[in-house]
């Protein structure tokens, strides 16, 4: 899923988040993918993937401060689940 893609953007950064298990990675991904749609940036655009037991999460931004803002983002929701499915 793609937001948005811009000529101006000079900043990428690809992750990918692998999970023990496929059933795993696809809460993660069931759980983030509405927020990401949702998310209506002017600097940045975050595009999510899943194949098996592995996420993909692409990042471009304007700016430095734009992609700082949307990596933490991802992590601090990855980490919030992650933790919300090991109670």
């Amino acid at each position: 899923m793609s937001q948005r893609i811009s000529k101006q953007d000079k900043f990428e950064l690809c992750l990918n988040l692998h999970f023990s298990n496929e059933k795993g990675a696809s809460i993660a991904y069931k759980t983030i993918f509405p927020d990401i749609s949702a998310r209506h940036l002017k600097r940045s655009t975050i595009s999510l993937g899943i194949k098996n037991r592995i996420i993909s999460i692409n990042i471009k931004a304007q700016d430095a401060v734009a992609m700082r803002a949307s990596i933490n983002w991802c992590l601090n929701s990855i980490i919030l689940v992650k933790n919300v499915m090991e109670v």
